[in-house]
């Protein structure tokens, strides 16, 4: 099947990296099922809207009635707090979906995993990720455990909070040390992947795969690059456990600030030890961050680390 001819599922498209998929694969002239609570306010060319929660039945019949071919599953609810209502949400939702996918016939189905999703992790995003591997594996999907994902206009999901966090202000809050590292990848590096996979123009392992440049960045030196004045850059240690403690508290009383709580220990407890070895096997461009979008106010590429 020629990437043109594509009939593709993408599941949250409402979010940052589901609407950024769509986009990629819109434009290249796939036909693209945008399944999602709400259609996106701007029209859009190629690309059909399909009533969809993760919480909700679904009929396996969609995908036949549409002819679709591939499915990307990147929709997440981040709105659950507790484990078992996350595990209702995106769990099981997640296990509806990806076996009706199955059932439907579907050529690919392709499970946008995390690489905070790892033996052992600690934070409930990790482990709620962990539960759909083992659902994605069963029904012969591909599992790409993606990096913090960045791009060159404004950035949603975590990148884009760390990135508001930095310009906000000339003191910018530190999570305890920082010296936590993180692994990014580009938005379009991840959509060109997905479109190369749903293409059959790469052979993809059957393990779940890391997808992110194996060169980590301390998330002191994410947010000094980030700051819009790095020369003049100071931060403001916060104990990460205090700072939890604070988010979890006003989670639990129905309050939704900046940051969550579980993205608190996504960041502070990473993998200690990512596997970067089947991505190797994979012949894709992995761009390095750090300076290949962020320009100086006079317009030069900054592609340096800042001064402390």
């Amino acid at each position: 099947m020629q990437p043109t001819e594509l009939r593709c599922a993408v599941t949250g498209t409402t979010g940052y990296v589901g609407s950024r998929v769509s986009d990629y694969f819109a434009t290249r002239g796939c036909t693209i099922f945008e399944f999602a609570r709400k259609p996106r306010p701007e029209a859009a060319i190629r690309r059909v809207h399909v009533p969809y929660q993760l919480d909700a039945p679904l009929d396996a019949a969609v995908f036949q009635r549409n002819r679709i071919r591939v499915l990307i599953h990147c929709a997440y609810d981040f709105r659950p707090v507790h484990w078992k209502e996350i595990h209702r949400v995106n769990v099981d939702g997640s296990t509806r979906l990806l076996r009706a996918a199955k059932e439907g016939g579907l050529d690919k189905i392709i499970f946008l995993s995390s690489i905070s999703a790892f033996d052992r992790c600690s934070s409930l995003y990790g482990k709620a990720k962990l539960e759909i591997e083992k659902v994605a594996t069963a029904v012969g999907a591909f599992i790409i455990r993606s990096g913090l994902v960045y791009g060159c206009q404004s950035s949603g999901g975590m990148f884009g909070t760390l990135q508001r966090s930095a310009n906000n202000s000339a003191i910018i809050p530190l999570i305890g040390s920082g010296r936590y590292p993180q692994y990014l990848i580009h938005e379009e590096d991840l959509c060109e992947l997905l479109f190369r996979i749903s293409g059959s123009e790469i052979q993809f392992p059957s393990v779940p795969v890391i997808v992110a440049s194996p060169h980590g960045w301390t998330l002191r030196d994410l947010l000094q690059v980030l700051a819009s004045r790095p020369s003049g850059a100071r931060f403001l240690p916060l104990p990460w456990p205090a700072m939890w403690l604070v988010l979890k508290t006003s989670e639990l009383v129905g309050l939704r600030l900046r940051i969550r709580s579980d993205s608190v220990i996504s960041l502070v407890r990473q993998n200690p030890n990512p596997d970067f070895s089947p991505l190797a096997q994979i012949n894709c461009r992995i761009r390095e961050f750090g300076g290949d979008c962020l320009r100086e106010a006079d317009g030069s590429l900054r592609t340096t680390l800042p001064n402390a």
